[in-house]
């Protein structure tokens, strides 16, 4: 089974912010306390962990190997609406970085400038200009330039490498510094990213109304995804390539378990297919991919939708400069172009990392490495997929991305590659992306293919064989099959 993607790299504006003068820390770990916004430095069997606050509310931890640092320094991005420091035992999809497993990497992140009661809470927002910026636009290269001056305090120099590691948010906030802070980092890892923030507060809306009420249950998923892997395969390659209609599999008559009702069906066609105005006009980059069924659950399916929370969280708290009433709800949500221009005012200013010139980062001579998995229902692949189309055309070409960047886009994957349940594993394991990008910004070893474990739902899980992604150039879309809902998937913004 083989897949293959692209990715891609280029320039953009720098904008830069004060770093605070570096001062030399002689007593070791707790003399650290001495340096602005370090409140406090306690050295542990491993680490010298750094905590502390940059203005005006953003907290943050680094840790300082205390023995044999590498010179390398992995920031770690958030997640969902971000609230608190995430945790810094192991950078995300460095699972086998040598380095990083040994503890030899200084290892950083922040709530990027914000307290929140958990990733859909956007309350922090609603009357908070500054928290808005953080989040969108500057907490991680704020942090960046704290963890400069602390690594030349403790070690007597800054970070040889520096790297940024971060799936969904952290995700956009890699393509962010790419875009915005392109001498920050020497490799970028960016994970199923949410760079298209505003049009995905759409997407949330618009999953709410076509689900309200749980028209489409979590009991009838099973036989949807069941009804999609007869038509398309097990293991979905290029869901473009797949025509399954939902009507196929709809009730004659009364309602039954192994079938959908006219109803259902609708909701399965909007998911698909993703928002779209009166005339049929996208109004982000389609919807789910077909293989996508069994993440559909908790996230718009089921009780209590992580969609519709985050999305109001957005809606009522970020997306505009003047809130809407405290009445406001998503089904107050209009689908239209006028909706989408005002969304992308915020959008595009703070939030949005949409840009496919990169060639700052080129030329700063950083790497690049983008995965999506298909089966991703929370943000759609698509999105990612257009985006690196823009920027390859914008590089030259293929080989012109491909000396700067990669896409893999993972069949079966869902977001972040994990899911899409608790008690039911992905059909594929998570691979390592980390030591790649190393390899190629320290060595010059280009990444090709990389090999994604395949599993079984079994209990315990049991590795079965590889499934082999290698990039190359398949932006272009493959012939659609006739009727295919993951065919036209680009969005009124282009």
């Amino acid at each position: 089974m083989r897949r293959t993607l692209t990715a891609v790299l280029v320039a953009v504006p720098i904008m830069a912010l004060p770093a605070p003068a570096a001062q030399a820390a002689p007593g070791g770990c707790a003399a650290l306390t001495r340096l602005p916004a370090v409140e406090s430095a306690v050295a542990g069997a491993d680490y010298c962990d750094v905590r502390g606050t940059l203005p005006p509310h953003e907290r943050y931890e680094i840790r300082l190997p205390l023995r044999n640092w590498t010179g390398q320094y992995v920031q770690q991005g958030c997640s969902g609406l971000c609230g608190a420091v995430p945790e810094l035992t192991l950078p995300l999809f460095g699972f086998r970085c040598a380095p990083a497993v040994d503890k030899r990497v200084v290892l950083a992140a922040s709530d990027s400038g914000h307290t929140g009661t958990d990733p859909g809470d956007g309350n922090w927002g609603a009357d908070d200009p500054a928290a808005r910026v953080d989040f969108g636009l500057t907490s991680e290269h704020k942090l960046k330039v704290v963890v400069d001056v602390v690594t030349r305090a403790f070690y007597g120099r800054g970070p040889t490498y520096r790297y940024f590691d971060g799936c969904s948010t952290g995700g956009r906030q890699g393509l962010n510094l790419a875009e915005r802070f392109p001498a920050d980092f020497d490799g970028i890892l960016a994970g199923a990213p949410a760079h298209n923030l505003a049009p995905l507060a759409l997407s949330n809306a618009w999953l709410a109304q076509k689900n309200k009420g749980d028209i489409l249950p979590p009991a009838k998923l099973p036989v949807l995804h069941a009804a999609v892997q007869r038509a398309c395969g097990e293991l979905i390659e290029d869901p473009r390539t797949c025509g399954f209609q939902p009507s196929s599999i709809q009730c004659a008559g009364v309602d039954r378990p192994d079938c959908l009702t006219r109803a259902q069906v609708a909701v399965a066609v909007a998911a698909y297919r993703g928002p779209s105005d009166a005339r049929g006009r996208n109004l982000y980059n389609g919807g789910f991919a077909y293989g996508s069924e069994l993440s559909w659950n908790g996230w718009f399916v089921g009780p209590d939708p992580f969609a519709a929370r985050i999305g109001l969280a957005y809606f009522t708290n970020l997306a505009y400069p003047r809130n809407p009433p405290a009445d406001f709800t998503l089904d107050d949500v209009t689908f239209t172009e006028a909706t989408f221009d005002r969304l992308q005012i915020l959008g595009d200013a703070i939030y949005n990392a949409t840009s496919p010139d990169l060639s700052a980062f080129r030329a700063h001579g950083g790497k690049l490495i983008v995965f999506h998995g298909w089966a991703d229902a929370q943000i759609s692949p698509f999105s990612t997929l257009d985006w690196y189309a823009a920027v390859e055309r914008h590089a030259g070409g293929f080989a012109a991305s491909q000396r700067f960047s990669r896409l893999y886009l993972i069949p079966g994957g869902y977001h972040c590659l994990f899911g899409p349940e608790v008690d039911r594993p992905s059909e594929i394991g998570v691979p390592e992306f980390l030591t790649p990008l190393m390899a190629w910004v320290e060595r010059g070893e280009t990444p090709d293919a990389i090999d994604v474990p395949t599993i079984t739902a079994t209990d315990p899980p049991e590795l079965v064989r590889y499934l082999t992604v290698d990039p190359s150039d398949a932006l272009s879309p493959p012939p659609a099959a006739p009727g295919s809902l993951n065919a036209n998937y680009h969005y009124i913004g282009d």
